[in-house]
């Protein structure tokens, strides 16, 4: 079995004129809440062996925020088709790479964006989940299909819940 956390980004700054979407960070907050949620998934046992992103600021930095809560780090590469304007079948296609390739019980880290998260757990799974700033889905890859393991609010990463 392989595990895919899909992650979508914490919070961003909003947008403004003359920062393009791709160069929006996360805010103070954001790094704050991030960092939280990512050592509340690791502290339950999940923790990567390799990250990918989208290039996308943003999720590039809540990628840090995983490989921080992480001891032993992980490698870490970055991926266009998990922007915002990805589409899940596409992805789809790509996963198939991604997991034919992958070792037995590996976890595999994926930050991306919205609408395309959940677009993507829909297509895989055929669930609806509703996908907050730094959540994360937990999906099992049984060498068939793929089934959607849990679901974490940041809240419930970070212990608030």
């Amino acid at each position: 079995m392989i595990t895919i956390l899909l992650i979508r980004h914490g919070i961003a700054e909003d947008p403004r004129h003359g920062l393009r979407d791709s160069d929006r960070g996360l805010t103070t907050e954001g790094w704050e809440k991030t960092r939280s949620a990512m050592k509340g998934l690791v502290r339950r046992g999940y923790t990567p062996a390799r990250g990918i992103s989208s290039p996308f600021r943003r999720a590039a930095e809540t990628m840090v925020c995983l490989k921080e809560a992480t001891p032993e780090g992980f490698p870490v590469g970055c991926w266009d088709g998990l922007e915002p304007s990805g589409s899940a079948g596409a992805v789809r296609e790509w996963l198939d790479l991604i997991v034919g390739q992958a070792r037995p019980f590996e976890i595999i880290a994926l930050v991306s964006h919205q609408p395309l998260c959940s677009d993507l757990v829909l297509h895989l799974t055929r669930k609806s989940i509703d996908f907050k700033k730094a959540s994360c889905a937990v999906l099992h890859w049984d060498g068939v299909r793929f089934s959607l393991a849990a679901h974490f609010t940041p809240a419930e990463l970070r212990g608030d819940a």
